[in-house]
C-alpha cells in the first residue's frame, strides 16, 4: 500500500511544500531522492543482478534494493536485522545491559531535527552523565580506573509518525577495570539507578543543554530578535513539521513512578534490562532500538479514502488508530527522513572504534578451521565482517537469494544490468512480465517487555 501511495501522490507531495512567495521552500533534495529511490526498490525493470545457477545454468534477475534509511519498510527491516546481528555477534560483550531513553521537550524538537550539531551535543551530554554516575559508584567501591561502554540509537519518530528526535542508549550495566597492563579486563556490575540518581542525571543534562543552547543563541534575549532571514531552508522545513497536529486524543492520566522522571520537559527512563547469557533478549533489544519507523501491516485504507495507521502500542487514552489523508501521511514520512551524513548509531567508551580496550572486550571472532590442502569441492566460508545482503533477505523474507528457484543449486552473480531499456529487453526475452509492484511485505516487529 505504501508503495502505491508514494507512486500516486509523490507529485502532490512535492507541490505541497512549494511556496510561490519563497523560492527556497521546496522539499529538500535528500528527501525527494529517497522517495524516488523507494519507487524503484525491488522492481527488476529498473536494474538487477544476473544470477546464474551452477547446476542447471538457469539465469534469473535479482532486483536492486534502494537501501533507504527511513521510508522503505523492506530495506529498513533488513538494516535492522544487520545492525542487531552485528551488535550481538561482534560488539556487545556477554554482560548485563540496560536501556536508557532520553526524551527532549517539545520546544527542542525542531532544533534537534534540523541541527545535527545540537543533536550530537545532546548525545554526548547524556552518555557522559550516565558514565559519570557509573564511575562515581566504582570509585566508592575502591575502583580507581573504570571504563564504560554504550551504543546510542537516534530515533526521530513517535508512534503516530510525528517528528520527535530522542535517544535510546544500550549501556553495559557496569564498568570494566584492569589490575595491570597484562591482565584481562574484569567486569563489575553497577546497582540499578534509583529515582534520585535519575533526577540528578536529568538535572545535569538540563543545565548543560541550557548552557549550550544559550552559547549558540537558541535560548536567551537574542532569540526574540531572530527573524525569518536568520533561518536556513532546512530550519524552515522542520519548523513546518512542528505545526503538524498529532491527531491523538489528549489524556489526563498521570504518569506512573515506574515510567521515569521528568524535569524541564526532559524525561529519562532506565527500566529495561537484559541479563548476561540471554542472547535471545539481547537480540530483541537491539532489534527494538534499531526498528524502522513503519511496517506495511500498520497501514490500511478506510472507507472514506483515508489511511488508517495502526499504532504499535495504544496511548494512555486507549487510542490505537490514527486516520490520515494520503498526502498528510506522506508529509509525515518526509519529515522523518534523516539528513545525509548523520550517523543514526554511535559507539561510546570501550565500544568506540578506537578504544584501547575494545579488542579485549568485544566478542572474539568465531574459530575457523584452516585446511593445509584446500579441496576443490569445499567452498571457503565468507570472511565478511557484516552479514551479506542476500542473507539478510533470507532472514526477513522467505526468499533464498543464494539458491536457484528451479533446482535449488547454488547461484553466483555473473553481471549487472543498470540500463532500464536493457533490463526490459532481458526480461521480455526470458518471458518475465514487468508489473508495477513494490517490495514484499516486511515481518511484524515484536516489542521488548520491561524486565521485572
Amino acid at each position: 500500500m505504501l508503495h502505491r501511495l508514494v507512486e500516486r501522490h509523490l507529485d502532490d507531495l512535492l507541490e505541497s511544500f512549494r511556496d510561490p512567495d519563497n523560492p527556497e521552500s521546496s522539499i529538500p533534495a535528500f528527501v525527494e531522492k529517497e522517495f524516488r529511490a523507494y519507487l524503484t526498490c525491488g522492481r527488476p525493470e529498473f536494474g538487477f543482478i544476473k544470477l546464474r545457477c551452477e547446476k542447471c545454468q538457469h539465469v534469473h534477475p535479482l532486483p536492486f534494493s534502494c537501501k533507504g534509511r527511513a521510508i522503505c519498510p523492506s530495506c529498513a527491516t533488513r538494516r535492522m536485522e544487520d545492525t542487531a546481528t552485528h551488535l550481538v555477534d561482534h560488539v556487545l560483550p556477554d554482560v548485563p545491559l540496560r536501556q536508557w531513553v532520553l526524551s527532549p521537550p517539545f520546544e527542542l524538537r525542531g532544533i534537534l531535527a534540523a541541527r545535527g550539531e545540537v543533536l550530537s551535543k545532546m548525545v554526548r551530554i547524556f552518555v557522559d552523565e550516565i558514565f559519570k554516575q557509573m564511575r562515581a559508584w566504582a570509585q566508592s567501591q575502591g575502583i580507581k580506573i573504570a571504563q564504560c561502554g554504550a551504543v546510542t540509537f537516534l530515533q526521530r519518530f513517535t508512534r503516530s509518525l510525528t517528528v520527535h528526535p530522542h535517544l535510546h542508549v544500550i549501556v553495559l550495566d557496569g564498568v570494566f577495570t584492569k589490575a595491570d597492563d597484562e591482565s584481562e579486563p574484569e567486569f563489575h556490575r553497577c546497582p540499578p539507578p534509583t529515582p534520585r540518581d535519575l533526577m540528578e542525571l536529568l538535572r545535569n543534562v538540563f543545565l548543560r543543554m541550557e548552557r549550550f543552547l544559550r552559547r549558540q543563541g537558541f535560548v536567551g534575549p537574542k532569540t526574540d530578535e531572530m527573524d525569518e532571514a536568520d533561518l536556513t531552508p532546512i530550519d524552515r522545513w522542520y519548523e513546518s513539521a512542528q505545526r503538524e497536529p498529532s491527531l491523538l486524543t489528549p489524556t489526563k492520566v498521570p504518569r506512573s513512578a515506574s515510567s521515569g522522571v521528568q524535569l524541564g520537559g526532559f524525561s529519562v527512563h532506565a527500566a529495561v534490562t537484559v541479563p548476561a547469557g540471554d542472547k535471545k533478549r539481547r537480540y530483541e533489544l537491539c532489534r527494538y532500538v534499531a526498528r524502522p519507523l513503519l511496517a506495511e501491516d500498520q497501514l490500511c485504507e478506510a472507507e472514506d479514502g483515508r489511511i488508517a495507521l495502526t499504532m504499535r502500542r495504544k496511548t494512555k487514552s486507549g487510542q490505537s488508530v490514527v486516520l490520515l489523508e494520503p498526502l498528510r501521511l506522506l508529509r509525515r514520512l518526509a519529515w522523518l527522513i534523516p539528513p545525509p551524513r548523520q550517523h543514526q548509531v554511535r559507539f561510546h567508551g570501550v565500544l568506540a572504534p578506537a578504544a584501547q580496550w575494545r579488542s579485549l572486550i568485544v566478542p572474539p571472532p568465531p574459530f575457523k578451521l584452516q585446511l593445509a590442502f584446500p579441496l576443490d569441492n569445499i567452498r571457503p566460508e565468507s570472511t565478511a565482517y557484516r552479514t551479506p545482503w542476500a542473507q539478510l533477505i533470507a532472514r526477513v523474507y522467505d526468499i533464498n537469494a543464494e539458491r536457484c528457484p528451479k533446482c535449488g543449486g547454488h547461484v553466483r552473480p555473473v553481471g549487472a544490468v543498470t540500463d532500464p531499456d536493457e533490463a526490459r529487453r532481458f526480461l521480455n526475452a526470458f518471458g518475465r512480465t514487468i508489473r508495477a509492484r513494490g517490495p514484499p511485505l516486511q515481518l511484524s516487529l515484536p516489542f521488548l517487555r520491561k524486565s521485572a
